[in-house]
């Protein structure tokens, strides 16, 4: 019997091919298991007890050999702890990473303040992102706290002064970075714009986006999201 337990920052969520995507939230990392490697991921998170997921597995597929499927569960479960994705009572820290997408530029018209608090909010941004996913999202979530939603006007408007801003900075800006930087430019500006993270499938493409009840909001220089994304973690 070797305990073992999945990290309550880990969510989990299946495709359409029976495959699960994870994202670490204390990370912002992400990955993809195939089917026997989500069948086991799953029996982990319930049973707490790698012998106990490896044998309900083996009954799963009884076509194949015990001895394989323990040794690729072996396998398995060191790759998985050594991305933080399981953790055993020896097992060690974390790496962050990210994942981005790039943008193009765009000239939309900007109201006044919202050019003026961008800036500070794109800083703002770039700081978070160097600390681990899980306090940049608490660092958000305590900005946003008691202020009302805002309208889909004031999020566009946060995104297009997020778009300008990020124009001088020399580096790469992408998905994470604008809609960060949109999210924290509304609550500078006293209203709630809600910061999402999904996936898709065929291929695979991971993506960061900002939302306003529960509606995702883009530029209109950037393609909609499609609504075969799906939201895997808001705040």
């Amino acid at each position: 019997m070797i305990k073992a337990r999945v990290p309550a920052s880990v969510r989990a969520v299946p495709d359409d091919a029976g495959r699960l995507v994870l994202l670490d939230s204390a990370t912002g990392r992400w990955f993809v298991l195939n089917r026997s490697g989500a069948a086991f991921y799953q029996e982990l998170r319930n049973a707490a007890d790698i012998d106990k997921a490896a044998d309900a597995v083996i009954a799963r597929y009884p076509a194949v050999p015990a001895d394989r499927i323990r040794r690729d569960v072996d396998e398995l479960v060191s790759a998985l702890v050594a991305r933080g994705l399981v953790e055993l009572p020896d097992a060690a820290g974390r790496h962050a990473a990210g994942v981005l997408m790039a943008v193009p530029a765009d000239d939309a018209p900007v109201g006044r303040r919202w050019r003026l608090t961008a800036p500070l909010a794109f800083l703002l941004a770039l700081l978070l992102l160097r600390l681990p996913f899980r306090r940049s999202a608490a660092v958000v979530a305590r900005l946003k706290r008691a202020k009302p939603e805002a309208s889909t006007v004031d999020a566009l408007s946060a995104l297009s002064a997020a778009r300008r801003a990020s124009r001088w900075y020399p580096g790469r800006v992408a998905c994470v970075e604008l809609s960060l930087t949109a999210v924290l430019t509304a609550a500078f500006l006293g209203v709630r714009v809600d910061w999402c993270f999904g996936f898709t499938v065929d291929p695979y493409s991971f993506h960061a986006w900002i939302e306003v009840d529960g509606e995702p909001v883009t530029h209109p220089a950037d393609e909609p999201v499609p609504p075969t994304y799906r939201r895997v973690f808001r705040t």
